[in-house]
């Protein structure tokens, strides 16, 4: 296991700063985020491992606390490492350019989901821990109360609680084992805390980071917006000169209906002016 977490540490630094030759390459971006990948890989292999011994560590038939610790520790050291090559990945001013912006946004996702993995877990070792408390407390305290079962929960394992209530029950001969298992638990609920503080400032800091994009996709969305722009004044423009044009019809009709009815009563006024005529 040792030389896994040794391998996979390695990954994680890679190379990508090996060489000051790599800054003149220009697929040197996407070579990195390529390794940093695989070491995310070996990563998500690691956490299962950890899981593994987690179970077993609830369950009293894996890995102690000390060795699950430290195997915490390395991965959480490649998580540091990780999220830094990224960030100073996505400082760059050609992580945004068209090449690159794919890849280093794909990237992006994978690290902050490799994150988000490991936080998931690391809460539901939390809770099975915490389980594994009440059923402790439950057996040293059959009679104990919701509220006191919540108290021990809370109190995140403090052995204080747990040996009032061994004093109280008279099982002096059983103490020492079970403050021991619950000073364990206790120590774990307290590594998983500060794990999973420093995981979501991993995720802030990432998060804090954006992409500088290059000046030809900027000047790509500039006229983009521009366009829409114009098209949504033409749109605007043509409106106006349909509402214009119906009004210009309107009144053409309205002319035209004039016209007629005038001609129609001078016909009228002729034909009686006529008929008079005639009779006279």
């Amino acid at each position: 296991m040792q030389d896994l977490r040794n391998q996979g540490q390695q990954n994680a630094y890679g190379n990508g700063t090996a060489n000051g030759a790599a800054q003149n390459d220009p697929h040197a971006i996407l070579n990195e985020c390529r390794e940093i990948q695989r070491a995310i890989d070996d990563l998500e292999g690691d956490l299962q491992t950890l899981q593994r011994a987690q179970r077993g560590f609830v369950t009293g038939t894996g890995a102690s606390n000390r060795e699950i610790d430290a195997m915490g520790a390395d991965i959480m050291g490649t998580y540091r490492v990780l999220a830094d090559r990224v960030k100073r990945i996505k400082s760059r001013p050609e992580a945004g350019n068209p090449q690159n912006a794919p890849q280093v946004g794909n990237l992006d996702r994978r690290i902050k989901k490799a994150i988000n993995a490991f936080q998931q877990q690391e809460s539901a070792f939390r809770k099975e821990v915490q389980e594994q408390q009440k059923r402790q407390y439950l057996i040293v305290n059959p009679n104990a109360t919701d509220a006191e079962l919540r108290e021990v929960t809370e109190a995140g394992g403090d052995t204080q609680i747990f040996q009032q209530a061994l004093m109280s029950a008279d099982r002096r001969g059983q103490a020492q084992s079970t403050l021991r298992n619950v000073q364990q638990r206790h120590d774990a609920i307290q590594q998983i805390e500060r794990t999973m503080m420093e995981l979501a400032q991993l995720f802030q800091d990432l998060d804090a980071i954006v992409v500088e994009q290059d000046p030809m996709i900027q000047n790509v969305e500039k006229h983009a917006e521009d366009t829409q722009q114009h098209m949504v004044e033409a749109n605007v423009q043509l409106e106006q000169a349909t509402v214009k044009a119906r009004a210009a019809r309107r009144k053409k009709w309205i002319c035209l209906g004039i016209v007629v009815v005038i001609i129609i009563i001078v016909l009228i006024i002729i034909f009686v002016y006529g008929a008079t005529a005639e009779q006279n």
